[in-house]
């Protein structure tokens, strides 16, 4: 299934030539603010790279100092017999200098920080920075490109820059937005499930649902087996099947929405009447006007994202889907027991992990599988398979350096594989008559927190985590804690089977009780 392809949580910040934290000393993405006249509020901005280890630039261009600047270009500042040009003035300005010298853009920068200048600026063709290991500095270093340098210059003689770079807080807008969306279809989706699922098991219709689902769950491995293959043909044949994939995606969340809908749709008093009887090849029967607008609208929403789904602001269009898709996929797929249960998280953690952390020792490149898939490698499309959230207090920084990853990101399994459990949970909750629904809202609140571990690992170690292993036991681990208090795990391991169990028992007492003294029943 197409939804099990993501099923790992990944914290992406600035990533390609910017990195997300800056905790090393990686150049990350900043803003150069030129001003050609400080008398007008006109500005351009441009991209640049610099060192949060060296040097810590304000975090908005009002709290931004601003210099004029000096072109030494034709300076060689490597050579320190050579004294600057009588023409070149240095201090208290940002000076361009070139990258072409024959001593690192660290002792350039230094040099003109003794000459009194207040930054350097290393103009290269291309807006990139080596690695730098030694962070014993203070002092500003930025990187332009060369096309930069070139307006900047022709902007006049009264030109002044300023360099900032927004920060984020500890915990990002944007993960507290996905946190609200996964746990938002979690409890949507687990309570419509637990709702339908009671209302079946109330129905004549119950015991042969629950023999299929029975008999369904006892592959758990040929899934598993199934997962890892199709995780690896992705990884191997990305380019192609993602096309695949998204067009799975559009048809399953445009279904979705209809579904999500439908209910809502049908409280309208308007639009109730049906048309006449049609039979389209397989579709047939006849429909109501108020469904027939829906289904337009259900399937045009998932045709709009895949047009435009380059836009800026088609990640909205893609949650939508996302939360529609997630709450349905709840709503249909049911596990009967919580042994299933068990059997099947357990066995997607050590399936995370082994795709996470594993098989980087295993692959060439030394990269993590599933952060490859999951981020698309060096593809330009990626599998809409997730909920993603762009960082918002880095949208002017994407802007300006046409960034494409700075989106946070959490895949479908981390809501569905849990939001499994939480379905079945909720309905044990109505067949007992739970007080308060306890295990939902015991899970509910597991799941909330496992995110927020998740979220806190990330930024922690600064690398992606698999979500399942702190999702599972948030989850898991409660619901077997509070079942062994109340005294219903073997109620709940058998699941759904106990009814036909005690069912059979009754049957066979009933059966006994209508026998005479002395005689046997007698099958025929």
């Amino acid at each position: 299934m197409a939804e099990r392809v993501t099923l790992i949580l990944i914290f992406t910040g600035i990533v390609t030539q910017c990195a997300a934290e800056g905790k090393s000393a990686t150049p990350i993405c900043g803003i150069l603010n030129s001003r050609p006249d400080t008398t007008s509020d006109y500005s351009e901005k441009y991209c640049i790279l610099f060192y949060k280890a060296i040097h810590r630039l304000a975090v908005d261009e009002d709290s931004a100092q601003y210099f004029p600047v000096s072109d030494a270009l034709e300076w060689d500042v490597c050579n320190e017999t050579e004294s600057p040009p009588a023409t070149l003035d240095i201090e208290n300005r940002y000076i361009f200098v070139s990258s072409d010298n024959n001593c690192s853009h660290l002792e350039r920068a230094s040099r003109v920080q003794s000459l009194g200048g207040a930054g350097t600026l290393i103009v290269r063709e291309k807006l990139q920075a080596p690695r730098q290991n030694d962070t014993n500095y203070n002092f500003t270093l930025a990187f332009v490109q060369n096309s930069s340098y070139t307006k900047i210059m022709d902007a006049g003689d009264n030109v002044t820059v300023g360099l900032y770079s927004p920060e984020d807080s500890v915990m990002p807008v944007s993960l507290l937005i996905i946190w609200i969306m996964a746990v938002f279809s979690i409890a949507v989706g687990a309570f419509w499930s637990g709702k339908v699922r009671h209302k079946l098991y109330l129905s004549e219709q119950f015991g042969q649902e629950v023999e299929v689902n029975e008999e369904a769950s006892h592959p758990v491995f040929i899934l598993l087996w199934c997962l890892c293959m199709m995780l690896l043909s992705l990884y191997f044949l990305y380019d192609y099947l993602v096309y695949v994939i998204i067009g799975m995606f559009c048809i399953a969340s445009g279904v979705a929405v209809f579904c999500c809908l439908q209910p809502i749709i049908s409280l309208i008093p308007c639009g109730s009447c049906s048309t006449p009887y049609f039979n389209i090849y397989i579709v047939r029967g006849t429909m109501e006007v108020r469904n027939i607008f829906l289904l337009i609208f259900s399937l045009g929403l998932p045709v709009v994202w895949a047009v435009m789904r380059k836009e800026p602001w088609a990640w909205i269009l893609q949650d939508i889907l996302g939360i529609a898709f997630s709450i349905n996929m709840l709503r249909m797929i049911r596990l009967p027991s919580l042994k299933i249960c068990t059997i099947l998280l357990c066995g997607l953690v050590i399936y995370d992990i082994f795709f996470v952390f594993i098989t980087p020792f295993i692959t060439s490149d030394g990269q993590s599988i599933m952060v490859e898939v999951a981020k698309g490698g060096a593809s330009k499309e990626q599998l809409p398979m997730v909920l993603k959230v762009p960082n918002l207090a880095y949208l002017e920084i994407s802007t300006i350096c046409q960034l494409t990853d700075n989106f946070n990101l959490l895949g479908f399994g981390d809501i569905l594989i849990p939001g499994l459990l939480v379905s079945f949970v909720h309905s044990f909750d109505l067949r007992v008559g739970t007080p308060c629904r306890l295990y939902y809202l015991v899970n509910l609140i597991g799941y909330g927190t496992g995110l927020v571990v998740t979220f806190i690992a990330l930024w922690l170690l600064n690398e992606a985590q698999p979500a399942l292993l702190y999702l599972v036991p948030f989850t898991l681990l409660p619901t077997y804690i509070v079942a062994a208090i109340r005294g219903e795990v073997v109620a709940m391991w058998h699941g759904d089977s106990n009814k036909f169990e005690s069912e059979r028992e009754d049957d066979v007492e009933s059966a006994d009780d209508d026998v005479p003294n002395g005689t046997a029943p007698v099958n025929t």
